[in-house]
C-alpha cells in the first residue's frame, strides 16, 4: 500500500499487490466461479476471464513479444477488450490504447509515436491500420477472426513471470496547446497507486459491489475506473457495446449496480431527459462518478435530487488520475472538483513564472506531483522538459483553492476544448477546414455548451467567388474527424481577425457572439 495512505477501518483491507495483474491472479484464484464481466448477452466468469487472458499471453509470447513492448488495442468495447488488456499486461508488454471511431489520419500520427510491435484491432478498424503504410500488415491481428489466429488455447494459466512494478504498464494518448499527439506512459507502479487513490476517496467493497462503466475503455476514465478497478476487489464490471439511456436503465434494475461510473455530463443529461428515467430503482446504486469535464450544478443538483445518489465529480488527467476529488464519505461542495488526493503534492502557483505559489482564493496554474503522475511523455523530450518542470506537473488549467483546501477549477491555460469529456483540439481541425479548396482561411474555437460543456465552432473566410454550405461542411469533416471534433457552429466573414505579426486571433474570435455579426 502506497506511504502515507490512511487505511480502511470497514473491513475491506485489499492485498498489498505490486501490480494489478497480480490482483487479477488474486482474483482469478479466489473467486474462479463469480462472474466478472458482463457484456450484452455475455458472460465470464473470473475463471474464463483469466483463461482468455492466459491465451492471449500465450499468443503474444508465440509472436515474440518481450518486456516493454508496446500493443496496440484499437477495438470496440465487447466482453473480449479488458480480457486482452489483462492478457497483455500479463506478458509484461505496455497496451497502448486508441479510438476505434478514429479515421485513418488520425491513428497515423499516434502509431508512429508509439511504434507498436504488434496491434490487436477488429473488423470495424482492420482496412484503417492495413491502409497505413507505416504499418507492417503482418503486426495486424483482427479479434473478430478464428480464435487461433489471435489466442493459443495450449496456454492455460496466466506467466509465471508477471510484470515488476517497474515494468512499463500503459501509454495513453493526450495532446498539447499546439494539437499534436503526446504519448503518456504509465508503470505498474502508477497504475496501482492510482487505483489505491481511486478507492480511497470512491471505495467500493470486496467481492459484493457491481460496477457499470459508460466512458470508453481507451480513456484513462474508462480504463482505470471501469477496467482496472473491479479486478482490485474482485467485483463485477458491467460494459455497454454503445451507450443508451435504455441499456443503462436495464443494468441497473435488472443487475443491482451499486456503483455507475457515469464520466462526462453529456450522460448525465441524456439520462435525465430519458422518459424512462423515472421507472428506475436506484436503491442498489451507492455513488455515481463523473470526470472529463465540469458537471453543472443544475444536472448535479437534479440527478442528486432524483435518484438520491451522490454524484461525485473528481479532476484528472491522461498524465494522472485522479489528482482531486470529492469523497463519498465527507463534504462535498458545489462547484468544485474536490480535495486533492492522498499522497499527492498539489500547488497552485503563478501563471506567468510558474514558481510562486499562489495565496488562498487566488487563481494560478494547477502543478502537482505523486506516485500517480507520469513523468515524461514517450520519446518526446521537448514536450517533456516544458510540461515536467523540477518533479511538477504542469497541467495547463487554471484554478484557485478555497480555506478549506478545495479546488475550483477557472480556464485552461491551453488553446483546447472539452466536447463531451473528450480533448479536442482546434489547431487539427483547422488543418482539415484550410484543406478544403473553398476555404482560405479557419480558426476554430471551443465554446461552451450546457450539455455537451463545449461545442466546436469554426470561422470560415471563403475564397473570392466561392460558395460552400454548412452541410457540405460538416460532410467534408466527418471524412475526417471523428464526431465528436466536428463542429457544430460555421460563421463565414470576409475577413479573420489577425494579431499584429499576422496570426489569426482567437483570443478576439472568442469574445464574439454567436451570432453571426463578426
Amino acid at each position: 500500500m502506497l506511504k502515507g495512505l490512511p487505511e480502511r477501518t470497514d473491513g475491506q483491507t485489499r492485498q498489498d499487490f505490486e501490480t494489478i495483474v497480480h490482483a487479477f491472479k488474486y482474483a482469478i484464484e479466489n473467486q474462479p466461479d463469480k462472474i466478472a464481466l458482463t457484456c450484452g448477452k455475455d458472460q465470464a466468469t473470473f475463471r474464463e476471464y483469466g483463461h482468455v487472458a492466459a491465451h492471449v499471453a500465450g499468443f503474444l509470447k508465440t509472436r515474440g513479444i518481450k518486456k516493454d513492448n508496446r500493443i496496440v488495442i484499437c477495438a470496440s468495447v465487447s466482453i473480449n477488450l479488458p480480457m486482452i488488456i489483462f492478457g497483455v499486461l500479463a506478458a509484461r508488454a505496455q497496451i497502448t490504447m486508441i479510438n476505434p471511431n478514429y479515421r485513418e489520419r488520425e491513428i497515423t500520427p499516434l502509431i508512429e509515436i508509439a511504434e507498436p510491435n504488434l496491434i490487436f484491432c477488429d473488423s470495424n478498424s482492420l482496412e484503417t491500420f492495413r491502409n497505413i503504410k507505416s504499418v507492417d500488415k503482418s503486426m495486424i491481428i483482427n479479434i473478430n477472426g478464428p480464435k487461433n489466429t489471435w489466442q493459443d488455447t495450449d496456454s492455460t494459466t496466466l506467466p509465471t513471470d508477471l510484470p515488476k512494478g517497474e515494468d512499463g504498464a500503459v501509454i495513453l494518448f493526450t495532446g498539447g496547446t499546439t494539437g499534436t499527439s503526446k504519448g503518456v506512459p504509465h508503470n505498474h507502479f502508477k497504475v496501482i497507486a492510482a487505483i489505491e487513490l481511486i478507492e480511497n476517496r470512491w471505495p467500493t467493497n470486496l467481492g459484493t459491489d457491481v460496477l457499470l462503466n459508460i466512458p470508453p475503455i481507451f480513456h484513462i476514465t474508462g480504463l482505470y475506473h471501469g477496467c482496472f478497478q473491479p479486478i482490485f476487489g474482485y467485483n463485477t464490471l458491467i460494459l455497454l457495446t454503445k451507450f443508451h439511456p435504455e441499456t443503462v436503465f436495464e443494468a441497473i434494475n435488472n443487475q443491482l449496480v451499486s456503483v455507475i461510473i457515469i464520466g462526462v455530463p453529456t450522460a448525465y443529461a441524456a439520462l435525465l431527459g430519458h422518459p424512462g428515467f423515472n421507472t428506475v430503482n436506484f436503491s442498489s446504486v451507492k455513488f455515481a462518478g463523473s470526470g472529463g469535464a465540469p458537471l453543472a450544478d443544475k444536472i448535479k443538483t437534479e440527478w442528486e435530487d432524483r435518484t438520491g445518489v451522490p454524484a461525485l465529480e473528481g479532476y484528472g488527467m491522461t498524465e494522472g488520475a485522479p489528482t482531486c476529488n470529492n469523497p463519498l464519505i465527507g463534504r462535498r461542495k458545489s462547484y468544485s472538483a474536490g480535495m486533492p488526493v492522498a499522497c499527492t503534492d498539489f500547488r497552485i502557483v503563478d501563471v506567468e513564472t510558474g514558481m510562486k505559489e499562489m495565496p488562498i482564493g487566488k487563481s494560478g496554474e494547477i502543478t502537482v506531483k505523486g506516485p500517480h503522475i507520469a513523468d515524461k511523455y514517450y520519446n518526446n523530450e521537448e514536450a517533456t522538459s516544458a510540461t515536467f518542470k523540477n518533479g511538477w506537473l504542469h497541467t495547463g488549467d487554471v484554478a484557485f483553492l478555497d480555506e478549506d483546501g478545495y479546488v475550483f477549477i477557472v480556464d485552461r491555460l491551453k488553446d483546447m476544448a472539452i466536447v463531451s469529456g473528450f480533448n479536442v483540439f482546434p489547431r487539427e481541425i483547422d488543418e482539415v477546414l484550410i484543406s478544403h479548396p473553398k476555404i482560405l482561411e479557419a480558426a476554430t474555437i471551443g465554446i461552451p455548451d450546457d450539455y455537451r460543456g463545449e461545442i466546436i465552432k469554426a470561422f470560415i473566410s471563403l475564397r473570392k467567388g466561392e460558395t460552400l454550405s454548412e452541410k457540405e461542411l460538416t460532410r467534408y469533416c466527418a471524412k475526417n474527424l471523428v464526431k465528436y471534433k466536428i463542429p457544430l457552429i460555421f460563421e463565414f466573414a470576409h475577413d479573420l481577425p489577425k494579431t499584429p505579426v499576422g496570426k489569426i486571433d482567437k483570443r478576439r474570435l472568442k469574445q464574439y457572439k454567436n451570432d453571426g455579426n463578426s
